[in-house]
């Protein structure tokens, strides 16, 4: 079970071009059910990505809708790498988990979970967030 605040890791889930996508870190925004479009969903979360290295990191933080997250942002009782790497805030990434496979990998901080909220609120205001419902749409994943 997946609150607000955790730190998960999807098997697989669908991008915003519609392909699927091995293994990766979400941030949960939102674990209340709700309906968007008419389909059901039951969290909202926040895509993480990893720094490649200095250059990309530079070029990937000077864009607001990006938030650093580093291993001092985390809690977990599971060994996580120590690479730096940002939060996609712009990104909501819908899901029901019945038609997925992830495991909690951790908690983000309570004073990094607040700015990323207020960020997501602002980018909101400014009509900069984008909707990915692919994962309520047309995922039919197996739970392993």
């Amino acid at each position: 079970m997946c609150k607000l605040g955790d730190i998960i890791v999807i098997d697989e889930y669908i991008g915003e071009d519609g392909k699927s996508i091995q293994k990766h870190s979400f941030i949960v925004i939102d674990d209340n059910a709700g309906f968007i479009e008419g389909l059901e969903y039951d969290f909202v979360a926040n895509v993480m990505s990893s720094f490649k290295n200095l250059k990309h990191k530079t070029k990937k933080l000077k864009f607001r809708e990006n938030v650093e997250i580093s291993n001092d942002d985390i809690t977990s009782d599971i060994k996580i790498n120590n690479n730096s790497g940002y939060i996609k805030a712009d990104q909501l990434i819908y899901f029901n988990k019945s038609k997925i496979s992830y495991y909690v990998l951790g908690k983000l901080n309570d004073e990094l979970l607040d700015e990323l909220i207020k960020l997501i609120v602002f980018l909101n205001k400014q009509g900069k967030l984008r909707n990915n419902i692919n994962n309520i749409k047309f995922a039919s994943f197996s739970k392993k």
